[in-house]
């Protein structure tokens, strides 16, 4: 009987929640699935995976009403393992740009972020 109402305990969940409970999010994959004019050749899934030690995603809507999609993954910085944030804004076009860049949450400029996509753009 004890799997029974587990089974219908899931099945009402799925119901109620839809496929999504079970996918990845849309605006992760989104941004997975999607490249940057400065690296068309490759997603960002595979700069990430080609780049990083564990990358992972997520996506959230900050106070500001707008949605981001986060990359976090370990990477080697000045001979140092640091943990990388590299953070993409989405655009009410279904689109996506470069919005910030942490490591160790300590946030750092421009010129660090695009040293660091360009590097991950050339390893496949």
């Amino acid at each position: 009987m004890g799997n029974l109402k587990s089974v219908l305990i899931l099945s009402i969940i799925f119901i109620i929640f839809g496929c999504d409970l079970f996918s990845e999010d849309k605006k992760v994959q989104q941004v997975k699935n999607g490249k940057l004019n400065s690296c068309p050749q490759m997603t960002l899934q595979e700069m990430a995976e080609g780049f990083m030690g564990s990358p992972s995603w997520s996506s959230i809507k900050a106070d500001d009403g707008e949605s981001y999609v986060n990359l976090k993954g370990d990477i080697t910085f000045h001979e140092k393992s640091v943990t990388a944030l590299i953070q993409f804004k989405l655009n009410q076009d279904d689109t996506f740009k470069y919005q910030a860049i942490e490591f160790n949450d300590v946030p750092q400029n421009m010129i660090i972020a695009n040293a660091l996509l360009t590097k991950m753009c050339s390893k496949k």
